[in-house]
């Protein structure tokens, strides 16, 4: 009777630790799956906003929804320019469908979180000697986006650099704007999110496995992907804005 109690006693016991272990592993597993969840879930809450390289995302980046994502705004042609008209240039609203300028976009979807990536198609080159214009466009978009959804967080990432065949833009011109776009997030205490530097090489141009046309501008899949990996390391950053 001793021996039989002393049995029921050990397998007790080893039943219960296999089901602590059991328990441990679940909840280990299930916290990593909320980590998992939470950078997922972050790069989910960002509208993109931008020129042709923004508007390509719709065909290559991985976005939750793909090309029905309406995370991304982009015009109807899909390029936009910084320009002296930037606040007259109409967007293809997510919501509706329809045209409208980027303030009026803004007022119809109050975005939590704007990330704006934008000069390449036009503002880099044709404001290269100019760069307090480039700065001033830039702001002015900036300004009529806080009117018109004063509590969006705006997050203003760097252009991205260009390949070696590019023959038009240069990445000193690149670089040269960038500088007051981080120069702008910080007077305005927003964050600025370089990517630049992760998409380069060694040489400083647009990696090669990154350029998907032969201007050397715009951008495959695999940079896209490194975009979002770069985004996610700013997300405390971001969260502390708000």
């Amino acid at each position: 009777m001793h021996f039989n109690r002393v049995f029921l006693c050990l397998l007790c016991c080893l039943l219960l630790c296999n089901g602590c272990e059991k328990a441990s592993a679940a909840h280990t597993e299930a916290m990593q799956e909320q980590v998992c969840n939470k950078q997922a879930c972050f790069l989910d809450t960002l509208t993109f906003l931008g020129d042709s390289t923004t508007a390509h995302m719709l065909l290559r980046a991985p976005l939750k929804d793909g090309k029905e994502s309406k995370q991304v705004w982009a015009t109807k042609s899909r390029y936009l320019n910084l320009s002296s008209r930037i606040t007259y240039e109409k967007i293809i609203c997510p919501e509706n469908g329809q045209e409208l300028t980027i303030a009026e976009v803004a007022a119809v979807t109050k975005p939590a979180r704007l990330v704006i990536t934008l000069g390449i198609d036009y503002g880099v080159y044709y404001y290269r000697n100019k760069l307090d214009t480039f700065g001033y466009y830039y702001e002015k978009l900036l300004d009529a986006i806080l009117a018109a959804s004063p509590n969006t967080n705006l997050i203003l990432q760097s252009i991205f650099p260009v390949g070696k065949n590019s023959t038009v833009i240069t990445n000193a011109m690149v670089d040269n704007a960038n500088r007051v776009i981080a120069e702008i997030a910080a007077r305005r205490s927003l964050v600025y999110i370089d990517t630049a530097t992760a998409l380069k090489d060694a040489e400083g141009y647009l990696k090669a496995d990154y350029c998907y046309s032969d201007d050397g501008i715009h951008l495959t899949a695999s940079a896209y992907e490194a975009i979002f990996e770069n985004i996610k390391k700013y997300e405390a950053e971001v969260r502390s804005k708000e």
